[in-house]
């Protein structure tokens, strides 16, 4: 689009902005547009610029988060009536609200319990649930609904069991769902209308599912000469029939710009447009962006936008009290960037993130940092199975633009993925763990520096497993005192029948240790096999005469004691050893709970009899190597109490913290690893992890590999990721292509980039999308070769103005009639500000910094740390993608907080100072001369004559206030106008 090549507002401060809100004076010099974009205007001020006008000379220019294309919102006049109080209006918000109730009180139902008889693969007296077309039509009895009359609708009928054929037929639908139907029939039975080709016959037959077939290209009438590439042909042929044609190309100006932003997300010099825009070469463009191509700087931009996507963060969220800090994240963002860089192959690249450790890596273990992409989700309280959810979807969403997780607890209610499919990838991810010790993946040089690091590493290790070993001391002494044996011995005689999560439920009641309890039940099991063990019979008989009536308890125990030494055994019950009866004459009992005590005692004391009896040879094997409190420290987490675990984090986390933050530290990645054996994974009923249903197979989903048995070798993720990687997966390439192709133009050819499902926008040039797809593959899977692909078109290189005649019937450009204008993401936009004030530090990888902290940091933006339990709200304010989970694309807002960060953030303000002082501007020798190396600097062009005379007018009237002198006000103006904030 073509706008003023002014940017100077006519240079007014309103006198009561300090006070009105309490902006200091130095950062209140500022333009009143800005001001505007904070608190609003009053009066008739004239409207923003339009895509595809020319602008009014005089118009006031805009900020730079001030959306150049909208109209300011207006209120209607007093008295004129709301949009909602039209009758049309009022049928279309409850028609709207009746398909929401659809969507999530009526649809759920229909997939849990309706569509294994009624949906997309059977479909049981010819009635199909899972369409909006199936519903309306019905089966071979005719409809099953009747709007507004639940009584004669057959499929109300048939659910509540009033029918011949009850549905469903095994068990009746919980109440709440028979309610929820009859009310969505009475209410008038909305529906959706149907949103895909495919939905009405087999889903596997919908456009993304397809096989990638070349189509042919196209071949329209070319009269300008414009149609350069097989790319413009495809859009042209879109276009011809509506009778439009490709805008305009875009001035050398433009797109070098563009180019720089795109490929390395940093604004050209004004020496680099100047060479671009003389140099002759009819292949400028091509050698720009082979220039551009092969910069370290395009690794750093387009990483950014494969971050997004796999939720990269430094830390892991809430996790108690363990360590929150991913030390070595930062090894899998320098890992995506070398790719980049490198040009390393998309297929390989995939493949690498699945299951680096599975591959023959040689003697470069980098690649390992790659596992990043699965091990730095968030980790949900630690709860193992969202964690693996986590990872499936990121997987699947990321690569294949597939919500596999929708099936955790149904089958998908769109998509032809089943239980079955979502839970033979989580038996993948089960069959992994983490390990403690993360791999070395470089090697470092031994300096004095790295030897030291070293040596402390090791001796806070020392300290920290010497504190583990007393604490394993400690509770293996606990474990065998008398008070604790007691509790242990009474919990294994009342859990006699009890298993799994009963179990452990009883265990953590009783503030036992499960996994002890359950060692102590296996050793006393082993016990009565043996014959005549006089462990197993004292256990036996306290655990019968701990079980007599509590009522006068004593007096019964007494009298069973005295009855069992005078006529021996009671019958129907175990005989009391002589020994156990003399520990309970001894000191006798008055609860059932000291009969167990004093069980424990005898044992004890046979365990520390100096010189025991043969009895007591035989009462102290439980405490012999291998009996159940003989725990080896491997073992001490499945023992540790509250205060162990918590202690023990503390000074695990100062250990990571060291090992994290120092500079020496060698680099490490997190990785998976496969188990000894395979998890043999069951599908969850409801997604409920205690609700086990039947066995199915590791393997990936049938959608993707129909004919493919179940995954062999280990977990299965080298084989999973060969098979999204696969050519003849029809996803794959599709996926990258569209995603690449948004990056470039601002939009995807499919505008739902990460679900390519049935409810997935179709793509607005299939041909073209699957002609990209094609190549990409040939071309062994260059993202580079891709990219190069698509800028060398007319269709890239197309000017921003808009026809207005086109803008007014396309305003969405679905047909690609012109480039899309585009604000600066906030990584572009900071970065920008420090390379064109001379401040960027342009080093290559590396440690995350706080870009946040004073001093100011000057490290590009994808260098930044990033906390997902305290996400900056710097941030969140300018559209950072959160990293709590899988972002395909960002949304694009425009609020307050960020015309007020432009206007008043001590960073932007020291950008505007340093900007001023630049040598080019210190050393200019005039007020006019100060003004055209300022816009050189920052916007790369000279300043024009209307500029500079508004410009040299500001200087003279404006405020000098200490520390921010007018000249660096008005280098404020120039980094936050929409001229250095867009890219046309």
């Amino acid at each position: 689009m073509t706008r003023p090549r002014g940017v100077m507002p006519a240079l007014r401060f309103p006198q009561s902005l300090s006070a009105g809100m309490g902006i200091g004076t130095a950062t209140a010099l500022v333009p009143v547009f800005l001001v505007a974009a904070v608190v609003g205007y009053a009066g008739d001020q004239s409207a923003p610029t339009l895509p595809g006008q020319q602008p009014a000379e005089k118009a006031l220019p805009q900020s730079s988060f001030q959306s150049p294309a909208g109209k300011r919102p207006t209120t209607p006049a007093p008295g004129t009536p709301r949009p909602e109080n039209n009758a049309a209006d009022r049928d279309r918000t409850r028609q709207a609200a009746q398909i929401e109730f659809f969507e999530k009180h009526v649809r759920p139902v229909l997939a849990e319990h309706c569509y294994s008889c009624h949906g997309p693969k059977k479909q049981n007296a010819g009635l199909r649930l899972d369409t909006t077309a199936g519903l309306r039509a019905g089966g071979d009895s005719g409809p099953v609904i009747i709007p507004g009359q639940p009584e004669k609708s057959l499929l109300l009928r048939a659910v509540r069991r009033e029918t011949d054929s009850p549905m469903p037929p095994k068990q009746a639908l919980p109440p709440t769902a028979v309610a929820a139907l009859t009310q969505w029939v009475q209410d008038g039975a909305a529906l959706p209308p149907d949103r895909t080709e495919s939905t009405t016959g087999d889903p596997r037959q919908h456009w993304a599912f397809r096989p990638v077939q070349e189509p042919p290209v196209p071949n329209p009438p070319d009269p300008q000469g414009r149609l350069r590439t097989d790319i413009d042909r495809f859009v042209a042929a879109r276009l011809q029939p509506l009778g439009w044609s490709l805008a305009p190309p875009a001035d050398r100006r433009t797109l070098i710009r563009r180019a720089y932003f795109d490929l390395i997300g940093l604004p050209p010099t004004a020496e680099e447009i100047e060479a671009f825009e003389r140099d002759p070469d009819p292949q400028a463009w091509e050698k720009l962006i082979d220039r551009l191509l092969a910069s370290p700087h395009f690794g750093e931009r387009w990483a950014r936008y494969w971050l997004d996507l796999a939720r990269y963060a430094d830390t892991k969220g809430y996790v108690f009290t363990e360590d929150r800090n991913y030390p070595f994240a930062y090894t899998y963002r320098d890992y995506v960037i070398r790719s980049f860089n490198e040009d390393k192959p998309y297929d390989r690249f995939l493949i690498e993130q699945i299951a680096a450790d599975q591959l023959d890596l040689g003697q470069d273990k980098r690649p390992l940092a790659a596992l990043g992409f699965l091990t730095l989700g968030r980790r949900f309280l630690n709860n193992i199975h969202d964690i693996i959810d986590d990872r499936i979807d990121v997987l699947c969403r990321t690569t294949m633009g597939l919500t596999v997780n929708c099936a955790r607890c149904h089958d998908h209610k769109y998509d032809p993925i089943t239980m079955a499919d979502y839970y033979g990838l989580y038996g993948v991810f089960a069959s992994t763990h983490e390990p403690k010790d993360l791999p070395l993946i470089e090697e470092v040089r031994r300096t004095p520096e790295v030897i030291a690091f070293e040596n402390e590493l090791a001796k806070r290790e020392k300290d920290y497993q010497a504190e583990v070993s007393r604490r394993h001391q400690q509770q293996l002494q606990k474990l065998q005192q008398p008070e604790v044996l007691a509790r242990y011995l009474q919990a294994v005689w009342e859990s006699r029948h009890l298993s799994g999560e009963q179990l452990r439920n009883l265990a953590r009641d009783r503030d036992l240790s499960a996994f002890v309890l359950e060692r102590w039940r296996q050793f006393l099991l082993a016990e009565q096999k043996r014959p005549d063990s006089l462990l197993a019979v004292t256990f036996q008989a306290a655990g019968q005469l701990a079980h007599l009536p509590e009522k006068d308890f004593a007096e019964q125990l007494a009298k069973r004691l005295r009855t069992e030494a005078s006529k021996g055994p009671v019958e129907s019950a175990a005989p009391v050893p002589p020994v156990l009866r003399t520990a309970l004459e001894k000191a006798p009992p008055q609860r059932p709970a000291e009969v167990w005590m004093a069980l424990a005692r005898l044992w004890t004391e046979a365990a520390t009899a100096a010189q025991p009896t043969a009895e007591q040879q035989v009462l102290r094997r439980w405490k012999e190597a291998g009996g159940p409190v003989d725990i080896p420290l491997s073992d001490f987490d499945k023992i540790q109490n509250r205060a162990d675990r918590e202690a023990l984090a503390r000074l695990r986390q100062k250990i990571d913290a060291f090992r994290a933050s120092n500079p020496h530290a060698p680099p490490r990645a997190h990785v998976l690893r496969d188990n000894p054996a395979p998890t043999e994974p069951v599908i969850f009923l409801r997604g409920n992890p205690n609700n086990r249903g039947p066995r199915v197979p590791r393997q990936a989903p049938r959608l993707i590999a129909p004919n493919a048995g179940p995954f062999r070798q280990g977990s299965g993720r080298l084989e999973l990721a060969q098979t999204i990687a696969h050519p003849h997966n029809p996803l794959t390439s599709r996926v990258m292509v569209n995603r690449v192709w948004m990056h470039l133009f601002g939009k995807g050819l499919v505008r739902t980039p990460s679900d390519f499902g049935l409810r997935s926008e179709p793509p607005t040039h299939p041909e073209l999308l699957d002609y990209l797809a094609v190549q990409f593959v040939r071309d062994q899977w260059s993202i580079k070769r891709l990219i190069r692909r698509i800028m060398l078109s007319a269709t890239y290189q197309q000017s921003s103005q808009a026809d207005p005649a086109v803008l007014q019937r396309d305003p969405d450009n679905f047909y690609l009639a012109r480039q899309n204008r585009r604000r600066l993401d906030f990584e572009a936009l900071r970065d920008a500000m420090l390379a064109a004030t001379d401040r960027l530090d342009r080093t290559l990888y590396g440690r995350p910094v706080n870009i946040l902290a004073q001093p100011d940091s000057n490290r590009r933006t994808i260098y930044a740390f990033m906390d997902r339990s305290d996400f900056a709200t710097l941030f969140r304010a300018f559209d950072v993608a959160s990293p709590d989970q899988h972002a395909p694309l960002r949304y694009e807002t425009t609020v307050p907080q960020q015309a007020l960060f432009l206007l008043n953030a001590p960073w932007v303000l020291h950008n505007a100072k340093a900007a001023a002082q630049h040598y080019t501007v210190r050393l200019a020798p005039t007020p006019r001369d100060q003004i055209a190396a300022l816009y050189r600097l920052l916007l790369a062009r000279y300043p024009t004559r209307e500029e500079t005379t508004l410009a040299l007018d500001y200087l003279q009237q404006a405020p000098n206030p200490p520390g921010f002198p007018p000249l660096a006000q008005l280098a404020q103006t120039l980094l936050i106008s929409n001229e250095f904030a867009f890219v046309d």
